[in-house]
């Protein structure tokens, strides 16, 4: 029951991005991941690690890797651009104690407005959605997207007891372990548009003035947080 309802869920939020930024023609956009994690750590760590669930990785950075990428085609195999959309990702040690953890985050790295082909004026938009309606990339010099994700989870027992990532792609992590695919599917989300107030607020409160759009999503939250006590009624 966890994982159907997890593909249901996933299914419609992706169909609601891919209608957000479709502006007809076929459906298709390219998502470019920028590792910018140093040298032997984050998705350059080069433990070694065993192929699963379809990653055929053999380092642990590279596991990681892949698995963000998989995740990142699955939304642009839905989506409609023909401006790149750029990921800048890496992943660090963030808080996780025996009890509750930060998984991650993810989101527009700016926003932009009144551009060419906006629907509505005074209005923010993420810039992976602006760039899409414009047809052009309005800040090329930066990325499109901002991304970090926990990699205190590995299993330690001071982290979640021991829980820790699952870097198939087949949504079927072992015990009580976390889906990785799941999760960067679920923050890169709000880095194309569906943010909750807290992450709207955290994009374009250096604006002066107009609305920002995007979806609102329904943990209002820009973090990716692990709490048992959430998760108790999902185990069936």
């Amino acid at each position: 029951m966890r994982h159907f309802l997890r593909h249901a869920v996933l299914l419609l939020l992706l169909a609601s991005t891919a209608s957000m930024l479709a502006t007809g023609g076929s459906i298709a956009a390219t998502i470019t991941i920028v590792n910018i994690d140093g040298a032997g750590e984050g998705f350059n760590d080069p433990t070694p690690f065993v192929p699963v669930g379809g990653n055929p990785a053999t380092t642990l950075g590279q596991a990681r890797l892949n698995a963000f990428t998989y995740a990142a085609n699955l939304w642009a195999a839905c989506l409609q651009s023909n401006v790149t959309i750029r990921v800048n990702a890496k992943m660090d040690p963030q808080t996780c104690t025996p009890s509750s953890a930060i998984l991650g985050s993810a989101g527009a790295f700016t926003a932009a407005r009144d551009f060419a082909g906006a629907p509505v004026a005074a209005t923010w938009y993420s810039i992976a959605l602006a760039n899409s309606r414009a047809g052009s990339d309005l800040d090329p010099a930066n990325p499109d997207i901002s991304a970090t994700f926990n990699s205190n989870l590995n299993g330690s027992a001071g982290c979640l007891g021991g829980i820790g990532w699952y870097y198939g792609y087949d949504s079927n992590p072992p015990g009580s372990d976390i889906d990785f695919v799941s999760v960067v599917t679920h923050e890169i989300g709000h880095g194309l548009g569906f943010q909750g107030r807290r992450g709207a607020q955290r994009t374009v409160d250096h604006k002066a003035h107009g609305r920002a759009v995007g979806l609102q999503q329904a943990d209002g939250d820009a973090d990716a947080r692990y709490d048992p006590r959430q998760l108790a009624g999902d185990r069936a």
